[in-house]
């Protein structure tokens, strides 16, 4: 009997096996390609694929998956526990950094942060890169520490982004990151950010008691 080769048309190791086990059923014969293994309908079942593919039957697959997905969450769950209790310290320690008219807006993220999918850890990347421009450091300085924090894309455009609302140094140090040369549009925006950095660093500069002073 001649052996047809089944389109691909699953999406999942159990519906690859169920086709062809229904071809098994109507007394053909079949085989299948899953992520270059071949699967027979005279041979498979569903525990011989799920060890071939995953080295366990699908009991203990689906128990090993229910073990992951439960440490997982239990791990978000502490991970966002240890970020709210530092909630207050990453609050003062910004405020003491910025401008005292984004003080609201920094308590705002940081909130946001430690109980959001960072756990805050953006919130300690850029407490560290302020920190670093506040004790003197050049741009090729911070752009080092920046590398050193070992940023993905996302996370790298996330932390160019908070910098650049928050720090005084951050249309400065956003424009030393970028993975790519600015538009027009972005031009302006960052110029409009450096004029208006210079115009609260003049105001807090000759206002004591505002908190920070440039």
């Amino acid at each position: 009997m001649e052996e047809k080769e089944l389109p691909v048309t699953w999406r999942t190791l159990d519906e690859a096996v169920e086709l062809l086990l229904a071809e098994k059923a109507a007394g053909r014969r079949a085989y299948c390609n899953f992520n270059d293994i071949i699967f027979h309908s005279d041979t498979v079942t569903m525990d011989s694929a799920y060890m071939e593919v995953f080295g366990k039957t699908k009991a203990e697959y689906e128990k090993s998956q229910e073990i992951a997905l439960k440490k997982l969450k239990e791990d978000e769950k502490r991970k966002t526990e240890e970020a709210i209790k530092n909630i207050p310290e990453w609050i003062a320690k910004g405020q003491s950094l910025i401008f005292p008219n984004r003080h609201d807006e920094w308590a705002k993220y940081v909130q946001m942060s430690a109980e959001g999918w960072t756990h805050g850890v953006d919130v300690k990347n850029v407490l560290e890169l302020m920190e670093a421009f506040k004790n003197g450091a050049t741009m090729e300085q911070a752009i080092q520490i920046f590398k050193n924090q070992g940023h993905s894309g996302n996370s790298e455009t996330l932390i160019r982004n908070i910098m650049f609302q928050f720090s005084d140094k951050g249309p400065e140090f956003a424009e030393a990151t970028s993975p790519h040369g600015l538009s027009d549009e972005e031009k302006k925006l960052f110029e409009d950010k450096k004029l208006e950095n210079y115009k609260l660093a003049s105001i807090y500069a000759t206002e004591p008691g505002l908190g920070r002073h440039i």
